[in-house]
């Protein structure tokens, strides 16, 4: 009679028994275009810099000027399966909120720096042993158009650059247009670091704001901030993109009018209005800047 097989011998090169780990995620986030509402080709980037993680070099001065990387070498978080969809894990040693750059270095969206906050482990885990539906975890955040975006072929709008006094760029500017007739919303845009835009209006006007069936005007206001930044801002000291103004996004669950771009931050408090005359299909490029006293 054949007895039970001795157990397998264990030896150096033989696992007692296999490993489980388990991944939880801590915020997921879906950048889209905000013109189209599809998923946008971006990159993102946390500025604050795990301790395992060396910190980017500074850049050199004079390459600094011409170079546009607003992601400083910084760490990208973990791209997900689908397009414009990405995710931070718990035990990637970024404590909540965690601040992030959301960048495109070829120029077709214009970066933003937000800060978003999400639950602790500790929190996760008291809600998985309670047997409570899980609380969302996700964000979706729009980004807007840069110099190099390629709207559709009949897209109504305008590209311009906004200088100051003295002529000098006014960075991150934040430009809405509006009805001239009826006051409504028509569109919105985000300015770069060389004060370029552009606007393509979402809600095309009506034959009451066109009444040549072609010609119209809308009204521009420019908005950015009064006063620099504070000291000590900058991720480095040689980070081109430390000015990018930092948006802070509400919890999950309540009122978020950050995420989709559309209101300007209350710093922007330097304000300009200008009427802009613009033809039906076209993009019209003023030959001279915008000047926000």
């Amino acid at each position: 009679m054949t007895g039970p097989l001795p157990p397998a011998p264990q030896g150096p090169f033989l696992a007692a028994a296999p490993v489980v780990r388990t991944h939880r995620l801590a915020l997921g986030l879906q950048v889209v275009d905000a013109l189209r509402g599809e998923p946008a080709d971006v990159a993102v980037a946390v500025e604050e810099v795990p301790p395992s993680h060396a910190m980017p070099r500074p850049a050199v001065r004079e390459a600094a000027a011409a170079l546009y990387n607003p992601g400083m070498g910084l760490p990208r978080l973990t791209r997900g399966r689908h397009p414009g969809r990405f995710r931070l894990l718990f035990g990637d040693r970024v404590a909540p909120p965690v601040r992030v750059r959301v960048y495109d270095t070829a120029r077709r969206f214009v970066p933003r720096r937000l800060e978003v906050p999400f639950a602790s482990l500790a929190a996760v885990l008291a809600e998985e042993a309670s047997g409570a539906r899980p609380a969302a975890r996700a964000r979706r955040i729009a980004v807007f158009p840069g110099t190099a975006y390629s709207p559709q072929g009949n897209a109504t709008g305008v590209r311009g650059r906004v200088v100051g006094p003295t002529g000098g760029p006014v960075r991150w500017v934040r430009v809405t247009a509006w009805h001239s007739a009826l006051g409504t919303v028509l569109g919105h845009a985000h300015g770069d670091d060389r004060g370029e835009f552009l606007l393509v209006l979402g809600v095309p006007p009506t034959s009451h704001a066109s009444p040549s069936g072609s010609a119209f005007t809308v009204r521009l206001t420019l908005a950015a901030r009064s006063t620099p930044p504070p000291a000590g801002s900058a991720v480095t000291r040689h980070d081109p993109f430390a000015d990018l103004p930092l948006e802070v996004l509400p919890p999950v669950g309540t009122p978020d009018d950050v995420s989709d771009g559309m209101t300007v931050p209350d710093a922007h408090a330097a304000r300009s209005t200008v009427v802009v005359p613009l033809l039906l299909g076209r993009l019209v490029s003023p030959p001279s800047p915008f000047i926000l006293p």
